[in-house]
């Protein structure tokens, strides 16, 4: 098992985290992703669960979601001995969500909330076929 890009994300995610003490706990589910990405999707999904109980949400959301997601992409590509240009590519698509965050709230004050939701979705599947395209051999 050979790491080295994971940990990156998840030492900044930890430092965002020392702001918000209620969401520390959950970073102990952490390293269970450099073994399988079974556990890392359970890791963010437990993420995901506490942003939602403490109501944390924005922007902010956004990126804490972003850089789990990023940890636990990048353990697998870790696992894998992906190319380096697979980690770029992860990081940069995971981190247009913020500025995808950005246009839909803007969009969200002229649209009504279906079509801003519907915009969003298709906006999100677009980048999940970019980067599924990018990366296939």
């Amino acid at each position: 098992m050979r790491i080295k890009f994971s940990p990156i994300p998840l030492v900044i995610l930890f430092f965002i985290l020392l702001s918000y003490k209620q969401l520390l706990p959950v970073l102990a589910l952490a390293p269970l992703a450099f073994l399988s990405y079974f556990f890392g999707t359970l890791f963010l999904m437990a993420v995901i669960g506490f942003l939602v109980y403490y109501k944390i949400g924005g922007a902010l959301g956004v990126l804490i979601v972003a850089l789990a997601l990023i940890f636990i992409e990048s353990a697998y590509l870790d696992r894998e001995k992906a190319p380096r240009e697979h980690y770029l590519i992860l990081t940069v698509a995971s981190l247009l969500a913020i500025p995808t965050y950005a246009l839909i709230m803007g969009l969200s004050l002229v649209m009504p909330k279906f079509e801003v939701t519907a915009v969003a979705v298709l906006i999100l599947i677009a980048l999940y076929v970019f980067s599924r395209i990018v990366t296939s051999d």
